[in-house]
């Protein structure tokens, strides 16, 4: 891996770990790059970024283990993102009282059915924090920083029944 790919990809990874403690999987990464810095020469990098990888994967936030296309987002904006909705989806895997909540909440309607777990529903509340995010972001809502673990997002204007918005 060359110099340039390296800095990049590593940087993006200093930034991850930064958020939140990862334990000794974190320690390795930090020591893998920390051991990368030092190669003499871009196989020994590749063999470094192999490994990070590795480790990373075991995280679903890991920031260069998703998979399709990339995200338009600067990388600052989709860690915080993702950081929000690991929190969700942790606040709502913990609730109480989960088999009531399961007998009354239901997916979408045009889905039908019900969650399948608690898991499954705080998945699905998780994306749509997510989502709800990077619309903001793209609509100039949130400018795609935390104040602590909170994001200062605005809420959307409230529709009127003619179905514009009402103004502030």
């Amino acid at each position: 891996m060359n110099m340039k790919n390296w800095t990049k990809n590593t940087n993006a990874v200093l930034a991850w770990l930064e958020r939140e403690e990862r334990g000794d999987n974190g320690k390795a990464i930090e020591l893998s790059i920390m051991l990368g810095n030092g190669a003499g020469n871009d196989d020994m990098r590749s063999t470094y970024w192999t490994a990070i990888r590795s480790i990373g994967s075991t995280f679903e936030d890991f920031p260069v283990a998703r998979r399709g296309r990339e995200s338009s987002l600067p990388e600052d904006v989709e860690q915080n993102a993702l950081s929000v909705k690991n929190a969700v989806q942790s606040a709502f895997a913990t609730i109480g009282s989960a088999d009531l909540i399961l007998q009354v909440i239901l997916p979408h309607g045009r889905t039908g059915g019900a969650f399948a777990d608690v898991e499954s529903f705080a998945a699905n509340y998780a994306d749509k924090a997510y989502k709800a995010l990077l619309t903001g972001y793209k609509e100039g809502r949130w400018d795609g920083s935390l104040d602590g673990d909170m994001p200062n997002m605005t809420p959307p204007a409230v529709k009127t029944a003619e179905g514009g918005q009402e103004e502030e």
